[in-house]
């Protein structure tokens, strides 16, 4: 029996691919992935493939993912990120095909904090609007479900330019400086940890509604801090001149929630394994990149 990626050609797909198992099945549209399948879900229906292979599983990513491309082009991500994946979504449920659909914790308004999965959702842009709505599709239209809320994503590859990797090139520059919003509180989630509980809720078939981040909470300029401690004790890195901001400092063609940190005990409490605190990650970079070569 295979598992099914749908959209693996973006962000979060790319994780998936870089730990690629051999029971998984990878779509793309426009950015081809080698072994992949070509599906586009604009006009074509995902019965194509599960007639031809015996899918288990599948995993829902495609979605513009941008707020900011979403609410510059309301109409296109109309279709993709709610028309055409209901659509889908229907289609799946149909053929009693257990799935995971990849939500946002941008369904939260982030004015607490620490959300569980009881909270009500309040989305204040577009993107989380169009997440809800599916959401709320899904529930409607069948008990057995499974939908991530997953949290802002990093990983350990240099060419992504994510939180740590973004952070430890800085350091290679004159004068490095970064930017850290005081008021932007998340609950970071190392990609390994993200694809490991994927395939851990395939393999189990869970249902219901699960906040996917990783175990602590930050902002980002306490996060940004906090890798400057650790870089002290390593020479070979340029101590980051961190410049203290507000997320109101910053330009966005949508609104971001300030604070979309999680409470994970849902997820903890069925998983057999712990997810990964940052700065273990950090460190684990640094020996692996820096420290043994």
């Amino acid at each position: 029996m295979k598992n099914l990626i749908i959209g693996a050609s973006g962000k979060i797909g790319k994780y998936f691919l870089r730990n690629r198992k051999n029971n998984y099945i990878f779509t793309y549209n426009n950015n081809k992935i080698k072994g992949g399948i070509k599906f586009n879900i604009l006009n074509e229906k995902i019965e194509k493939i599960t007639k031809k292979h015996q899918i288990d599983g599948i995993v829902i990513l495609s979605a513009y993912s941008d707020p900011d491309f979403c609410i510059k082009n309301k109409k296109k991500s109309n279709f993709l990120n709610v028309v055409k994946t209901k659509e889908l979504i229907k289609e799946i449920i149909n053929k009693k095909i257990y799935f995971i659909f990849f939500s946002s914790e941008f369904v939260y308004d982030g004015k607490k904090g620490n959300y569980n999965e009881r909270d009500k959702p309040n989305p204040i842009n577009l993107y989380g609007k169009q997440k809800l709505s599916l959401e709320r599709f899904i529930k409607k239209n069948t008990k057995k479900y499974c939908i991530f809320r997953i949290g802002k994503t990093y990983g350990d590859n240099f060419n992504e330019k994510t939180l740590i990797t973004d952070f430890l090139l800085k350091t290679k520059e004159q004068k490095p400086v970064v930017k850290g919003a005081v008021d932007q509180i998340f609950s970071p989630l190392y990609s390994k940890d993200l694809t490991k509980v994927t395939d851990f809720f395939l393999k189990n078939k869970f249902y219901g509604t699960y906040n996917i981040g990783g175990p602590e909470k930050f902002s980002r300029y306490s996060l940004y801090k906090k890798f400057n401690s650790n870089l002290k004790k390593n020479k070979i890195f340029k101590e980051v001149n961190i410049k203290k901001i507000f997320l109101s400092d910053l330009v966005f063609d949508d609104k971001r929630p300030k604070n979309v940190s999680f409470n994970v005990k849902k997820v903890l409490k069925v998983l057999n394994f712990k997810l990964n605190k940052i700065e273990n990650v950090l460190n684990k970079i640094i020996n692996e990149k820096f420290v043994r070569r």
